[in-house]
C-alpha cells in the first residue's frame, strides 16, 4: 500500500477510490468462483457492526450512568428529567445503530417523569466488534431485565424488534411494547443488506441462510401470527411509509392478531430518521407514559 504523506486531498482520495474498486472487483470474482466461502466471511463481517460508541466519550457529559449488563452488553442510565413517575423504560437501538439515534426520544421520555435504560447492544462498545445476531439480541434483552428490570415498557429498533418479540415469547415481561421499523421479513431486510456488498444470485443466498444460521436459535422466518396471537400488553407499532428496508405492508398482519396492538405509519420519515422526529417520538412517548403522568399532567392532557 502506498504511504499518502505529502500527497494533496485530491490524490489521496483518487487512491481510496481506485483501492476501493479493486476491492469490489475481487469481492466479486470471489463470490463467483467461492460463493459458499464467500458467502461465510461476508455473513460474519455482516454481523460485526461498525457503529460501535467511545464509553468515555458518550459518558463524559454525566448525563447518563454506564453499568454492565451480561458478559458483552451494557446500559447506560437516564435519571428523570421532571418528577419522576417511578416508570421504567428499556430502549433498544438496532444492529447497526446506536443510542445516539435516540437523543430527543430519551429527552422526551425523561421530560415525563420517566428512567430510561438504553441497552448498549454486544459488539457496539469500543473496542470491541464481536458479532451481534438476533440471537445475541435476545440474550442481552433477557441479561438487561434480570439484572436492571423489571421495566414498564420497552423500545425497539429495527432487527432488535425481532428480538424483543423473542424475548417476550421466551418469558420476558413488560408492560408496553413499541416496535419501530420492525423487519418482519427478515430475510428480506438480509438480501438487501447482502446486496449492498454487491453480490447477488447463489452467493447472496447463500449469505442470507449463513446469517439465518449464525442467529440460531432464533428463526428469520419467525411464526409472527403465532407469537402475536399470545400477547395480551399493550403494543404500538411505529413505521415510515417509505421504508426502504422494511416495508410498511409487511407490517399488517401483526395488528391483525396483536390483541392491544396498533400501528402508525408516519409519511416524512424513513427507517431510521423516523427515530428522531418530532411526531413519532411524541406518538410514543404518549404511548408508554399515559397513566403515570403526574394528576395535574394527566388533568391537562
Amino acid at each position: 500500500q502506498m504511504p499518502t504523506y505529502g500527497q494533496t486531498p485530491e490524490r489521496r482520495a483518487g487512491l481510496s477510490t481506485r483501492t476501493s474498486e479493486r476491492r469490489r472487483k475481487a469481492l466479486l470474482a470471489a463470490a463467483k468462483l467461492a460463493p459458499g466461502l464467500t458467502a461465510r466471511h461476508l455473513a460474519k463481517r455482516y454481523l460485526c457492526s461498525a457503529a460501535n460508541i467511545d464509553r468515555a466519550r458518550l459518558c463524559g457529559a454525566g448525563k447518563a450512568e454506564f453499568l454492565p449488563s451480561g458478559e458483552a452488553a451494557a446500559v447506560l442510565r437516564h435519571a428523570p428529567m421532571a418528577e419522576p413517575t417511578g416508570q421504567r423504560i428499556l430502549l433498544v437501538h438496532g444492529h447497526d445503530g446506536n443510542v445516539r439515534q435516540f437523543g430527543r426520544m430519551i429527552r422526551a421520555l425523561q421530560n415525563a417523569g420517566a428512567e430510561v435504560d438504553a441497552l448498549l447492544l454486544p459488539g457496539h462498545i469500543e473496542p470491541d466488534r464481536d458479532p451481534c445476531s438476533i440471537a445475541d439480541i435476545t440474550r442481552a434483552i433477557h441479561d438487561c431485565a434480570r439484572t436492571h428490570g423489571p421495566y414498564d415498557g420497552a423500545i425497539a429498533h429495527c432487527v432488535s424488534a425481532n428480538g424483543l418479540i423473542f424475548a417476550l415469547e421466551d418469558g420476558l415481561e413488560c408492560g408496553r411494547v413499541v416496535l419501530i421499523s420492525a423487519p418482519l421479513d427478515q430475510r428480506k431486510l438480509l438480501r438487501l443488506g447482502g446486496s449492498q456488498y454487491g453480490i447477488e444470485g447463489d452467493c447472496l443466498e447463500r449469505f442470507v441462510d449463513e446469517v439465518v444460521r449464525l442467529s440460531a436459535p432464533y428463526p428469520a422466518e419467525a411464526p409472527w401470527r403465532a407469537i402475536a396471537a399470545t400477547r395480551s400488553e399493550p403494543m404500538l407499532a411505529v413505521h415510515a411509509r417509505n421504508d426502504y428496508a422494511a416495508p410498511a405492508e409487511d407490517l399488517e398482519p401483526l395488528a391483525d392478531v396483536w390483541a392491544e396492538g396498533r400501528i402508525e405509519i408516519f409519511e416524512n420519515a424513513d427507517h431510521n430518521t423516523i427515530v428522531g422526529q418530532s411526531a413519532p417520538v411524541q406518538c410514543i412517548t404518549d404511548f408508554l407514559t399515559r397513566d403515570f403522568r403526574q394528576p395535574d399532567e394527566a388533568g391537562a392532557s
